[in-house]
Formats: C-alpha cells, sequence, structure tokens
C-alpha cells in the first residue's frame, strides 16, 4: 500500500479533529420554559401580522388593476392616434 503524503496526513488530522467538535458540540439543548405572558404577545403580534399581510396584499391587488387599467389606457389612446 503506497504511503501517505503530507497533504494527505494534514487532511486526516483536520477529518480527526472535526469529527472529535462534532461528538463534543452534540448536546441537547436544554428546555426553556417561556411564561404565558410572553406567549400571549406573541401570538398577539403574529396574528397582527397576518393581518397586515392581508392588507398588503389587498393594496397590491388593488394597484395592479389600477396600473394594469392605466397601461391599457395608454395603449388604446396611442393607437386610437395612430387611426387618425
Amino acid at each position: 500500500m503506497p504511503k501517505k503524503t503530507k497533504k494527505e496526513k494534514i487532511l486526516a488530522e483536520y477529518r480527526k479533529k472535526i469529527k472529535q467538535l462534532n461528538q463534543s458540540l452534540v448536546v441537547p439543548a436544554p428546555q426553556i420554559k417561556i411564561p404565558t405572558i410572553i406567549k400571549s404577545r406573541l401570538n398577539d403580534q403574529s396574528t397582527n401580522d397576518n393581518k397586515l399581510l392581508t392588507y398588503f396584499f389587498q393594496d397590491f391587488k388593488k394597484s395592479l388593476f389600477i396600473i394594469g387599467f392605466i397601461i391599457a389606457l395608454e395603449i388604446g389612446l396611442y393607437f386610437a392616434k395612430l387611426i387618425q
């Protein structure tokens, strides 16, 4: 079997170190209990975010409709001017 080169030895050392680090870092995270006051505030904030998203999409649809109407009107006026 051929001998390892210096680069292969260095790579093997790094692999071993990475395995050791991964094994030492895998520790289960402790469970943190969140007080009910914070939970209720988080829920209120998420509902507010949902309301904001619905308002955003409603306004976005209206804006797209208005922009499309204006573009169609401009194209119509352009062709009307060409015909005359």
